[in-house]
């Protein structure tokens, strides 16, 4: 085998490993990206026009060079990856041609974004670091929580690291092309030193990552994720388990056949399974809080204060909380497909709803979980405005009502088996529609008031037309029998 093949097949593996069965997500992904840049060439200004195919062609050349990073790692299983002679030395150089192929890419087009004659060494130091440095991120995920703690102090210490970045840029000026040289080769030594040497830490690690992936696979797909059943998460998770067998206790003490909310309570935590509204409230309370005494520990010790926190990071928050507010309640019916066993069982409680009104009961409680949801982020969201003076992100909860009114309103007897693109597909459509929603309002001037009337006006006649097909639809229980 020539090197030519033996290296196409390792770092293109990520691609002939795809899921053939289901292209539509890479095709609809591909769509956008390719309206949007149209879109951006028809309505944006000239001189803004033309950067928008480029700047997606950033993200598509980081995130490919993302995934085959992470495809590089899995390759390199800790006895089976050396069982094959001469295997692990043709990963490092793969991780290398792959690194060296994604700084020249990245530093092309950032270059021709920015064609400044002596700008070029420096967009290739910061493309090979990026490169490096997103390589190692699928091998220690933690790197992304350093660089989120890390951005903050290097604001705080500015006065205190100036010395420092003065003798660093006197340095680069006076021996650019040396001192590019010799991060270019340090940068190269770090791609191949991302291919571990099959030692105990390297087995440690290769076992947690393959159970992280199997966990992320099993939430794409709606199921309970296996990473439960590991000895740190497990430990972690007790408080949340008291906390949930406390509310179990609560609804059976409770229990009242002849209310209906007693019995949608009793079948909500079935039903519901791992999006249950008090798994997700714990889940995101401990975010919050983690979130809020980190911000308030690098406030206290450092002196920079809230308004330049929120002036360089609130539209980063803004999506952050969104994401995480409103996501959640797109995927929700999901969840019915895998407590099928246990719905025929439900169906035989007393006082349980039967035909038509169990799919109301079903969908009110899908859409109660929504509203509440919907209306804390949008609350959140609102009082990051007025700490950024920018109230445009609101588009992102006028955004989500559209995109509620599809998928709250299936008929769960006709649902399929959930996959990732189903999963994936109604969040990335709600952060497309966000988007554009908040070019028309920045680029075109279009008032917030004005985009709210819109999305009502579209959502409005869509959840009426779609409740009256769900209400005539057959008994949603057991979900998906009829697909």
């Amino acid at each position: 085998m020539t090197a030519t093949a033996r290296y196409s097949q390792v770092l293109l593996a990520v691609w002939r490993q795809r899921d053939l069965s289901s292209p539509w997500g890479r095709r609809t992904i591909a769509a956008l990206l390719v309206l949007s840049g149209i879109a951006g060439l028809i309505w944006l200004p000239r001189e803004a026009a033309w950067r928008v195919p480029l700047v997606e062609l950033l993200v598509v050349v980081l995130g490919t060079w993302m995934a085959i990073g992470t495809n590089l790692l899995e390759q390199n299983h800790p006895t089976a990856a050396r069982c094959v002679p001469g295997h692990v030395r043709t990963l490092r150089r793969a991780a290398l041609l792959g690194w060296a192929l994604c700084t020249l890419l990245f530093t092309l087009v950032a270059w021709a974004m920015m064609p400044t004659a002596g700008l070029w060494p420096i967009l290739l130091l910061c493309s090979g670091f990026l490169s490096a440095f997103l390589l190692w991120t699928t091998r220690l995920v933690w790197l992304w929580f350093l660089a989120i703690l890390l951005s903050p102090l290097s604001l705080a210490f500015g006065t205190s690291l100036a010395p420092a970045r003065r003798a660093l840029a006197a340095l680069w000026e006076s021996h650019t092309y040396e001192v590019l040289l010799l991060c270019l080769l340090f940068q190269a030594w770090l791609a191949m030193r991302a291919i571990a040497n099959g030692d105990a830490r390297h087995q440690a690690r290769y076992a947690t990552q393959a159970l992280m992936r199997r966990a992320m696979q099993m939430q794409l797909e709606g199921k309970p994720p296996a990473i439960s059943a590991w000895a740190p998460f497990e430990r972690l998770s007790r408080p949340f388990v008291r906390i949930l067998s406390a509310w179990l206790r609560h609804v059976l003490d409770r229990a009242d056949n002849a209310s209906l909310r007693s019995v949608m309570a009793r079948a909500e935590i079935v039903l519901h399974g791992q999006q249950h509204w008090l798994r997700y409230a714990l889940t995101m309370g401990v975010i919050m809080a983690f979130v809020f005494a980190i911000f308030a520990l690098v406030l206290s010790t450092t002196g920079v204060s809230l308004a330049l926190v929120l002036q360089h990071g609130g539209f980063g928050m803004g999506i952050g909380l969104a994401s995480a507010g409103l996501n959640p309640g797109f995927t929700t019916p999901n969840m019915l497909w895998q407590s099928r066993r246990e719905q025929a069982l439900l169906q035989l409680l007393p006082g349980m709803p039967q035909g038509r009104a169990l799919n109301v009961a079903l969908a009110r409680l899908q859409w109660r979980d929504f509203i509440v949801g919907w209306l804390l982020t949008t609350l959140l969201l609102v009082a990051l405005g007025m700490g950024t003076g920018n109230q445009l992100l609101l588009c992102l909860p006028l955004a989500a009502l559209p995109i509620a009114a599809l998928t709250l309103t299936r008929p769960p007897a006709l649902m399929r088996a959930p996959t990732a693109m189903t999963m994936v597909a109604p969040s990335f459509i709600f952060l497309t529609l966000a988007g554009i929603l908040f070019l028309l309002a920045r680029e075109l001037g279009a008032p917030l008031w004005l985009l709210g009337l819109a999305m009502l006006a579209v959502s409005a006649p869509l959840l009426a037309w779609r409740w009256r097909r769900l209400v005539a639809a057959p008994a949603a229980l057991p979900a998906g029998r009829l697909a």
